[in-house]
């Protein structure tokens, strides 16, 4: 097929009616907006799910012994993100609450890292 040529393109396709063309941008801006909302939801649980996985690790790390001294504080602070990000889940229609669960969860996780970061580099030299 060379291109720009009209062969193989088969019909050309009709012109549509003002209400054909109103309603098929309807469409097509209903199904935009169910694509924006799963992946905004994918997300939220993504976030949700990072601040549960990080509260794990720092319940293991606690159980097993790994953590002393000045490392307990921070590692508290990420168990602490860990049931913040499960409370996620029951109030994931309540718009507002997830929201903020979700970003005390994010908080937690990053004062904790940012905590360990801490300890591991400035004040165990």
């Amino acid at each position: 097929m060379v291109a720009g040529s009209n062969k193989g393109r088969g019909k050309p396709r009709r012109p549509m009616s003002v209400q054909e063309r109103a309603q098929a941008e309807r469409d097509i801006r209903g199904a935009i907006a169910d694509l924006q909302e799963s992946a905004y939801a994918n997300f939220r649980s993504a976030v949700a799910n990072v601040a549960i996985f990080f509260g794990f690790v720092g319940v293991f790390g606690i159980v097993a012994g790994a953590v002393d001294g000045l490392r307990l504080i921070p590692m508290v602070v990420l168990v602490l993100a860990g049931p913040v990000g499960v409370a996620y889940y029951p109030f994931r229609q309540q718009w507002k609450i997830a929201v903020r669960l979700l970003m005390t969860s994010s908080a937690l996780v990053v004062i904790g890292l940012a905590g360990l970061v801490l300890v591991a580099t400035v004040l165990e030299k």
